[in-house]
């Protein structure tokens, strides 16, 4: 079986604080990405950011304390949602 890596033409990257602790809000605007992106929880953070879809929460989605990460296989940044268990806090971001 071949094996094979798709390059992207552009790099996205950013930050993503999420205002309201409880809500969750998209990472970003519809981006077109071919090879998914990375989402790692900003090192200052006091707690838990969580990234999942539309519906994550503190109960649903991957928990990440300051400074960890995790890479999402997606097409599209607007797909991939985070949340906080503090206000103002967030996630960085780079994919392609």
């Amino acid at each position: 079986m071949a094996s094979f890596v798709i390059l992207p033409n552009t790099i996205v990257s950013g930050q993503k604080p999420v205002t309201a602790a409880g809500t969750a809000e998209a990472l970003g605007t519809a981006t077109q990405l071919v090879s998914g992106v990375t989402v790692k929880a900003l090192t200052d953070n006091s707690g838990y950011v969580y990234v999942g879809n539309s519906d994550v929460s503190a109960t649903a989605g991957i928990e990440l304390k300051a400074g960890e990460s995790v890479f999402v296989e997606c097409n599209n940044l607007a797909t991939i949602y985070v949340d906080s268990a503090v206000n103002g806090e967030g996630v960085g971001y780079i994919g392609g």
